[in-house]
């Protein structure tokens, strides 16, 4: 059913040999419980006919940086976000040329969101066990059920992505579906910048400039910190003691403890913690990081009238509505309309593209008749 490679040599020359393909499934397994960094344990790559199971810890994976790479090759995973930020940490490489089946699936109309075993269940009417989801990918020797349930992730997956191929074509969404790959690896959490990590903090949305600050400094030194210790983010301070601390910030040790913060982190992180608020307070007004796009009052009556035009034209387009236009690209239009001078020029960068025609223009249709 599979080659296992565990030596380099033998993974070189199976990157000479899967150049040549046209297109490869992908897949990887991995775990993150104790780092900040995901660990891959497992790589699998199928090419329609033969599928390989890449072992990382005897093998040195940066050899696949040029088939990730290579433009001619496309590499079809499902859901991949998490995937490629295995490659990125681990090889240093964003894929080029990716296909998502998880994307593509909602394209057509399957679902959005939906998870590998629907997608295999739904194309091939094959239910997928999940015993080994979970399993330690990192334990040596790997089971045969491990491996099994490995090589069929790909092997499944190839046969998925022949028949999306050919419903996407029939569709005219194939390029549509290239579109939305192009974008994927743009915002990889690992590699953004620390200082803008206080962005994806619940809450944010509602703070002040000056609050804003705060959080963003104490955000980004958590970031890094995560990074320089390869420790999960929440193992340094969670995201509820960080909020706390920007609700009042702290003067002392004592102010620590009173946000949540329990004795190790202290030890370990008080004088970083005191000396980044320090920080903090030391930036002038005019440097203060600004309101985030969610702080704008929203109509909601107006979200939900442009709501059910992306439901009514995604029902009969057969796409999902999700993949249309979410909530937040509503209001981001909503905004421009607001503060544009020309209603022409308001249609977000997230609405253009096969958007534009699918959806963008609509809704700026019924704004204009509104």
């Amino acid at each position: 059913m599979f080659s296992y490679i565990e030596n380099t040599a033998a993974l070189e020359q199976l990157v000479v040999r899967l150049g040549q393909c046209d297109v490869v499934t992908v897949d990887t397994e991995f775990q993150r419980t104790d780092t900040y960094y995901p660990e891959v344990g497992l790589i699998q790559i199928y090419d329609g006919e033969s599928c390989y199971l890449i072992d990382p810890l005897v093998a040195s994976i940066n050899v696949l940086g040029d088939l990730l790479a290579d433009e001619s090759t496309l590499k079809v995973l499902h859901a991949c976000s998490e995937d490629l930020e295995v490659f990125e940490s681990s090889i240093g490489v964003r894929p080029a040329s990716l296909f998502d089946t998880q994307i593509a699936a909602a394209m057509l109309g399957v679902g959005f969101s939906i998870s590998y075993q629907n997608l295999v269940e739904h194309y091939l009417n094959i239910v997928v066990p999940k015993e080994e989801t979970r399993s330690d990918w990192l334990r040596r020797p790997l089971t045969s059920a491990q491996l099994e349930y490995a090589a069929l992730d790909v092997i499944h997956l190839f046969d998925v992505y022949q028949r999306q191929a050919v419903s996407l074509k029939e569709l005219g969404r194939s390029a549509w579906v290239a579109e939305e790959c192009a974008a994927l690896g743009g915002e990889i959490a690992t590699t953004i910048s620390p200082r803008d990590a206080y962005r994806r903090i619940k809450g944010a949305a509602r703070m002040r400039p000056e609050d804003l600050n705060l959080l963003r400094e104490l955000c980004a030194w958590r970031e890094e910190t995560a990074r320089i210790e390869n420790m999960p983010r929440n193992r340094i301070v969670d995201e509820r003691m960080l909020l706390n601390l920007v609700r009042t910030p702290p003067g002392s040790r004592h102010d620590l403890q009173e946000a949540g913060l329990k004795p190790r982190q202290i030890r370990k992180y008080g004088d970083q913690l005191l000396d980044t608020v320090a920080l903090a307070s030391a930036v002038p007004a005019e440097s203060w990081p600004p309101l985030l796009a969610g702080s704008h009052v929203i109509d909601n009556k107006q979200v939900k009238s442009l709501r059910a035009i992306v439901e009514e034209r995604a029902e009969a387009m057969n796409i999902a509505p999700e993949m249309l236009a979410k909530r937040k690209q509503l209001e981001e239009l909503l905004r421009n309309i607001a503060q544009a001078d020309d209603p022409e020029s308001s249609l977000p960068v997230s609405l253009s593209g096969w958007r534009k025609s699918a959806i963008g223009e609509p809704l700026l249709e019924a704004l204009r008749s509104s």
